[in-house]
């Protein structure tokens, strides 16, 4: 029992740091994409009609709303609030902001192609710092599905040909890719789990 209290008790404080931590990278990777997108509409290609009006105005919606998340987790994290739906809301609300982000630029800049997907395999490798599975497995399979949810929009909804989208391979190698990350991710937490409540044996000092 004295194991699992302290289990408990670690996990309680450092799944509210590490829920600090992910969400001062998330805004500074806000920042750094925001600004990386300024520089290429105002600075580098400013004569670029692709990447000015409709995309640019929804890149910007887009930036707000995930910049406004962010604020409103500091406030409920600087208080000390932090019910255990938190994590998942934050988690799911990525996902969405990635996914909507995909849309974005296979819709209006015309990238069915774009490498940002990778931001959800971000979304895995930052879910085990919060010290919980089952948000590790919210993190994993929900970033599956919106993956497959964006594939299904290129070929159902944009109509995207065969030739302009990724090739089924790469598809699939991607699905793997992010199911193979939630496995590390979540033997992470458990590793974290066992050092926290001990080993049932002693382990010998060697002599070399």
């Amino acid at each position: 029992m004295m194991n699992t209290d302290r289990w408990e008790d670690a996990r309680r404080i450092e799944a509210w740091a590490g829920e600090v931590r992910v969400n001062l990278v998330r805004l500074a990777a806000l920042v750094a994409f925001y600004g990386h997108h300024l520089l290429n509409v105002y600075v580098l290609h400013p004569d670029d009609a692709s990447i000015r009006g409709a995309f640019h105005t929804a890149v910007t919606g887009l930036i707000v709303a995930w910049t406004g998340s962010v604020l409103a987790l500091h406030y409920c994290l600087s208080r000390r609030w932090v019910p255990p739906a938190l994590k998942f809301v934050a988690v799911a609300w990525d996902i969405l902001m990635i996914t909507a982000l995909l849309v974005i630029l296979a819709h209006q800049a015309h990238e069915p192609k774009s490498w940002l997907a990778v931001l959800y395999l971000l979304v895995v490798a930052t879910a085990p710092l919060r010290l919980s599975l089952p948000l590790v497995w919210m993190a994993t399979l929900g970033s599956m599905a919106a993956y497959l949810g964006y594939l299904g929009y290129l070929k159902y909804g944009l109509e995207v040909p065969d030739e302009a989208r990724l090739s089924r391979p790469n598809q699939v190698i991607f699905e793997l890719a992010l199911g193979a990350a939630g496995i590390i991710a979540g033997q992470m937490v458990r590793q974290a789990r066992r050092l926290t409540q001990g080993y049932p044996v002693t382990v010998a000092e060697s002599n070399l």
